[in-house]
């Protein structure tokens, strides 16, 4: 509390692992992630195609100590403590720069203890992020290999300030070193070969978490589940979705897949007037393009720029559509977990269309 008067500013700032926030990630440069814990929830996170590029940048306390010197001649001490710093060094081979970009906390904050005066809380943390110019020993193998060969390095820091006593107190130099020899020791697989990437996690006792180690270009399968409303024949007609897409290469951002549709009509029977309920089933076939992720991150396939799908009647309840109803579909948009998909229903080959627009929501 005494410092804490001195100051008159307090931290109350989340300590979460960024690589276990789900999609988060995705925001950082490289396919493979060492993260750090530092302690007093200080964080340090590399990001790298190759495990080469590391081995290449392992002094991180005389870049640190190079950015302090830089950031002291061109801070501003005026300006509120509690605003939020983001700091991009960029080491070119004969000189470097050096980006703020500052941002005002949205909601003010403050702490009463006894009679001392109020203390300001600081509730986001500061980020340095660190850029490499391309090294041309290492990125003549990159080009090559067909890697992008960038490099970052970021530090989140409850302020900038701080980093002076980091620096003082043990530096950074020996947890990284810590952190590579843990990636050499690991026993599934040889992590420092170009095409394995892997996420890891080092906590404050220096112990190694692994997190989904493997090929960087491995394909996979994203299982995308949904519900959906569509305007069909001037009726409203929910559905149920699920799409198997399946991504060959991560850095491609296109994806082939099978899907499962199922609508559900409504109407009264003809006898009693009883309402029943139809069922028109589809099994399509498709292709969709992601968005890709910018400055070589890796990509999140978390969105699709647009899709389509062809698809052909497998089960049928009830005479809402012919047995050779043909169903061209995809999506035109989609805003995180929502998706609108034009749709177009035909006999054969474009006899008795009917055009139609679903909102489905779902991965």
């Amino acid at each position: 509390m005494l410092t804490l008067s001195v100051t008159g500013t307090s931290m109350a700032q989340q300590s979460e692992p960024h690589l276990l926030i789900p999609g988060h990630k995705h925001i950082f440069q490289g396919l493979s992630h060492i993260e750090v814990d530092l302690g007093q929830r200080n964080t340090m996170l590399v990001g790298f195609d190759r495990f080469a590029q590391v081995r290449a940048r392992q002094n991180v306390d005389s870049v640190l100590r190079l950015f302090m010197a830089d950031y002291r001649k061109v801070a501003d001490t005026t300006q509120n403590p509690t605003r939020t710093t983001h700091a991009l060094f960029r080491l070119g081979e004969t000189d470097r720069a050096l980006d703020l970009r500052f941002t005002d906390q949205p909601t003010a904050s403050f702490r009463f203890r006894n009679q001392n005066p109020p203390l300001a809380v600081k509730t986001r943390q500061d980020t340095v992020q660190i850029v490499w110019a391309s090294d041309s020993r290492i990125d003549t193998k990159d080009r090559r290999d067909g890697f992008p060969g960038q490099f970052s390095l970021y530090l989140f820091v409850n302020s900038v300030d701080d980093i002076d006593a980091l620096l003082e107190r043990s530096g950074l130099n020996g947890n990284l070193q810590t952190a590579l020899e843990s990636v050499r020791q690991y026993k599934g697989h040889d992590l420092t070969v170009p095409k394995m990437s892997f996420d890891m996690r080092q906590g404050i006792d220096q112990r190694a978490k692994f997190i989904r180690p493997g090929l960087a270009r491995a394909p996979f399968i994203s299982i995308q589940p949904g519900i959906g409303i569509g305007l069909i024949r001037n009726q409203w007609v929910p559905s149920l979705n699920l799409d198997l897409q399946f991504i060959p290469n991560r850095n491609r951002n296109v994806g082939y897949g099978v899907g499962y549709v199922s609508n559900f009509f409504f109407s009264q029977a003809p006898g009693d007037g009883r309402f029943q309920t139809l069922r028109n089933d589809f099994l399509t076939v498709g292709v969709a393009f992601y968005n890709s992720a910018k400055d070589n991150k890796a990509a999140p396939f978390s969105r699709q720029i647009a899709s389509f799908n062809v698809g052909f009647p497998v089960y049928r309840r009830g005479p809402y559509f012919d047995r050779n109803t043909v169903r061209l579909g995809g999506t035109a948009y989609q805003k995180g977990l929502f998706k609108v998909q034009p749709e177009l229903y035909m006999n054969g080959l474009f006899k008795k269309v009917y055009p139609g627009l679903k909102l489905v929501v779902g991965l």
